[in-house]
């Protein structure tokens, strides 16, 4: 049990669990908002902005543990790294799967299903070490912690 909450402990872990929930977060209100609205992208932008502001706290509050001299900026800047990433992934996906699928196909012999399914895969990874590195460095500065 000691080993457990020494491991619960870890920022990284913590953010991942955290992470996992912010998931779960956009899951559920994206199906709550489809079931009521029928609406892709109302759907998609309600669940989007849920879990984002959930994640600004869990990760203010509970991961980073920032003690916070301005909530907005802090948000600002969250919330605009989130958006920048976002644009990237829609870039890289539109670029290798939209416009150029053949490159990755043929440098990995994969099926166009495959190809799609691994790009997925790397680019969320990559995305989620970048926000915490951002996170970490320029949203949630170490120097402001809140007391355990």
């Amino acid at each position: 049990m000691k080993k457990l909450m020494n491991v619960l402990k870890s920022e990284t872990v913590r953010y991942l669990i955290f992470g996992v929930l912010a998931t779960a977060v956009y899951a559920l209100v994206k199906w709550l908002t489809w079931q009521a609205w029928h609406s892709g992208w109302g759907s998609e932008t309600a669940a989007q902005a849920s879990s984002i502001i959930f994640a600004f706290f869990t990760n203010k509050l509970f991961v980073f543990k920032h003690q916070s001299t301005n909530l907005l900026r802090d948000f600002i800047n969250f919330t605009s790294g989130r958006i920048v990433l976002l644009l990237v992934s829609i870039f890289i996906n539109w670029w290798f799967i939209d416009q150029h699928p053949d490159i990755l196909m043929n440098l990995f012999g994969l099926s166009k299903n495959n190809m799609v399914a691994s790009l997925n895969l790397v680019v969320q990874v990559l995305i989620i070490v970048i926000n915490y590195l951002y996170s970490k460095f320029f949203v949630f500065k170490e120097d402001k912690k809140i007391n355990d």
